[in-house]
């Protein structure tokens, strides 16, 4: 029997977007608004010309390795080259995609790539051993592409349906003992570790898209995720940067526990996990109280 580092549940909530109903010239306005604010923000880091291609290998003077990330050094240069890029193109592209496409537009986007995973979704529950749970994923995909337009709508989410789940190989090793290895922030791919990417490559073969759709094609939806990912999260990312007095040390703890979160499908970590020894181990409760030294002010 596999072994299994607890249960999964669905995607976490995401955080709520803006408005989007603009009309006239107040369309005209925040489009320019928001346009010109990415355009100062372009001029303030376009004097780092050779920063992008510098800064892996550049850590900074107080990054010390410690026990769970031996490679913190490396990790906190991808990072911060991460965080040029994001400021640079990714985050403006979101923000503008926000502006200029409705609600109900960004939500059909985000189900059709949803969507498009399953098949990668539906091998993993059958390798970990969890028909039931391919067999939903099968339902959903079968209700959303036929009545849903392609995917664009969740039909099976209105239908009451079982919340959405993703699975991939990473995951699957993991419910076999295969351990995480060490962190490592990935310059473009973000937050990942061995096992994860080497989890990636069956994945890649696994998704029969791979082989039906161009090159080109493949690429766009791939890109498309990221920009719809970044979109939902502005807000999240945001407070996160706001309020952390370490964003990579808080940005590689949410990675570590949200990935655990998934790989127990949602379930409550182990309270060992949690205090860091096995709760259940009665010897930590075994106390000699027949030796009169544990009997406090007796035989005075």
């Amino acid at each position: 029997m596999a072994i299994r580092e607890g249960q999964r549940t669905g995607d976490d909530a995401m955080v709520e977007s803006e408005s989007d109903v603009m009309s006239g010239g107040s369309f005209v306005q925040s489009w320019r608004l928001a346009v010109g604010a990415e355009l100062a923000r372009f001029r303030r880091i376009a004097f780092m010309p050779a920063f992008a291609a510098a800064v892996i290998a550049t850590s900074p003077l107080s990054a010390q390795p410690s026990a769970g990330d031996p490679l913190e050094g490396f990790n906190r240069g991808s990072f911060e080259f991460n965080l040029f890029l994001d400021g640079l193109l990714l985050e403006p592209i979101a923000h503008a995609y926000r502006l200029v496409t409705p609600g109900f537009v960004r939500t059909g986007v985000s189900n059709f790539l949803f969507n498009l995973k399953t098949p990668v979704t539906v091998a993993n529950d059958l390798l970990q051993g969890e028909p039931h749970r391919a067999t939903e994923s099968v339902g959903r995909f079968m209700f959303n592409t036929i009545l849903g337009f392609g995917g664009l709508v969740d039909v099976g989410g209105m239908l009451g349906m079982p919340e959405r789940h993703t699975e991939d190989f990473g995951q699957t090793l993991a419910v076999y003992g295969v351990g995480p290895g060490p962190y490592i922030m990935m310059p473009l791919l973000g937050p990942s570790n061995p096992r994860d990417l080497a989890g990636l490559v069956v994945d890649f073969v696994f998704d029969p898209l791979t082989f039906v759709v161009p090159t080109e094609a493949g690429l766009a939806r791939r890109g498309a995720g990221i920009v719809s990912f970044r979109e939902e999260n502005i807000e999240t990312i945001d407070e996160l940067e706001r309020t952390s007095i370490d964003f990579y040390a808080a940005t590689r703890t949410l990675a570590q526990q949200f990935r655990a979160n998934e790989i127990r499908n949602g379930e409550p970590a182990p309270l060992d996990d949690v205090y860091g020894e096995d709760i259940y181990d009665e010897s930590i409760f075994e106390e000699d109280f027949d030796d009169p030294e544990n009997e406090g002010g007796d035989g005075g």
